[in-house]
């Protein structure tokens, strides 16, 4: 009976350790050199000052370039909701989308310029990224003389010095890492008055490593799609019983 005690003993002891072992590498900390843009999962929400545009997005990170877009965009004209798949950084794919017109690549312009932003301003607010931030730490730095650029691929953008930035950030989890910033830049043209404007972000980075959320065998049936890498204007619905394997076959022949 002693025997068979301490078999199941040991048992439930081994399996214990594996459980334990699982979640330490589920919730590991940040590495250090783990850059900002290194997150898996982006949650960013973004209000332009004084313009009535709120945009909400959420930006899922897959291996070889590729990235899911949750799209909510709110503005005087309307509201604008869908999602946006781009395959290896060369095909873009919408769905959900009810006026999205036939070229769908300036769906992507303003999450992409928007999600560069954010990561440049956790940048400059802390160079040594998310590993260093572990108390909460408050932020503010001015950039007097240089304009700021951003180029995304898919969409650019400049911003007139002097700006800066200033705001939060904290840790949440092992793994993640909660920001509030205010972005603020001169929109003044030379001679005239100085003004400003900015846009606020606030949102939460996911450095944990994830499945992404349409594997290869997914059908792509209901997506519009278009070859941003064959600079082409145009979107088309998928072709009927298309994967996203076969996809990235096409995509390897291209």
């Amino acid at each position: 009976m002693n025997r068979q005690f301490s078999a199941l003993l040991m048992s439930l002891l081994s399996g214990l350790a594996v459980l334990l072992a699982g979640l330490q590498t589920a919730n590991a900390e940040v590495e250090e050199g783990t850059l900002w843009r290194d997150a898996v999962v982006t949650e960013l929400d973004v209000d332009f000052g004084g313009t009535g545009f709120h945009a909400r997005w959420r930006f899922h990170r897959g291996p070889g370039g590729d990235l899911q877009v949750q799209v909510e965009q709110i503005a005087p004209d309307g509201v604008l909701t869908g999602e946006l798949l781009m395959v290896e950084g060369q095909v873009l794919l919408a769905q959900g989308f009810k006026e999205q017109g036939v070229d769908i690549e300036p769906l992507i312009q303003a999450p992409s310029l928007m999600l560069q932003l954010a990561y440049s301003m956790l940048n400059r607010s802390e160079p040594k990224g998310p590993y260093a931030v572990t108390k909460k730490q408050t932020w503010d730095k001015v950039e007097k003389n240089i304009d700021f650029h951003l180029n995304t691929g898919l969409a650019t953008g400049t911003f007139a010095a002097p700006w800066g930035v200033k705001g939060s950030g904290w840790k949440t989890d092992t793994d993640q890492r909660r920001f509030e910033l205010l972005f603020h830049f001169n929109t003044s043209t030379t001679g005239e008055k100085q003004e400003s404007t900015s846009i606020t972000f606030s949102g939460v980075l996911d450095f944990r490593q994830q499945d992404f959320p349409y594997p290869d065998s997914t059908d792509l049936n209901g997506w519009r799609m278009q070859w941003i890498s064959l600079d082409d204007r145009e979107s088309e619905p998928a072709a009927k019983g298309l994967t996203l394997k076969e996809l990235r076959q096409q995509i390897k022949e291209s």
